[in-house]
């Protein structure tokens, strides 16, 4: 079995809670409220901004350019589309500039967050790598799901968040991370580290959206 399959297969009931999660059944049907979504977004907004940090560190440490390249593809979109998808979307929920420049991460946006950057300058490529398999995986697999079962929630900011995150966007910079954690070429120690990342990562997933949710105030 490979590395990738192996890591999902023993973190199966924690990766089906989070693709599966209210949040993401609410926000395919529609019925998701603007306060739980505009919440989500300001704290996605802010993950994102440390996400770039994280794959500027994955660039410098990656072992050749093409490897660089790839991270640097997964860059541009962070700046580019992404980017402008969150500024049309703050524009439609209401939200000034000022609030969402202003906005502080939550407990668990931070505690993520600190923990991707911890994996960047203290892992291995693979360990970064590993990271992202998680937190771009998840978000494929909620969103091809959601599509299969033929979601159309009706609001346009919905459908466009499940859009950017299917196959089509999205699949290409998973199908990259997987290559790299199945490629690995580890020790025992450094397989039981991957375990780490990949369950570490994968219960901050689920912690986001119950904040998201649930409510947790901002930092």
């Amino acid at each position: 079995m490979a590395i990738s399959d192996d890591l999902r297969a023993a973190h199966s009931k924690v990766w089906e809670r989070a693709v599966t999660h209210e949040f993401v059944k609410e926000l395919g049907s529609g019925k998701l409220s603007r306060d739980r979504f505009k919440r989500y977004f300001l704290q996605d907004y802010i993950f994102v901004d440390e996400l770039r940090r994280v794959t500027g560190l994955a660039i410098a440490r990656a072992p050749d350019i093409e490897l660089a390249r790839e991270w640097g593809r997964f860059l541009a979109v962070l700046l580019g589309s992404e980017d402008a998808l969150f500024r049309r979307a703050f524009a439609d929920l209401g939200i000034a500039e000022k609030e969402y420049r202003n906005a502080g991460p939550s407990p668990t946006t931070r505690a993520f967050t600190d923990f991707l950057v911890r994996v960047a300058y203290e892992g291995s490529f693979e360990d970064i790598c590993c990271a992202l398999f998680v937190t771009e995986g998840v978000y494929l697999d909620w969103a091809s799901r959601l599509r299969a079962a033929g979601a159309r929630p009706g609001v346009p900011i919905y459908e466009e968040w499940i859009e950017i995150h299917e196959e089509r966007a999205l699949g290409p910079f998973v199908g990259f991370f997987r290559r790299v954690v199945d490629s690995a070429a580890i020790s025992r120690t450094g397989r039981r580290r991957l375990d780490r990342v990949f369950g570490t990562a994968l219960r901050y997933e689920l912690d986001f959206w119950d904040m998201a949710y649930r409510g947790e105030a901002g930092l």
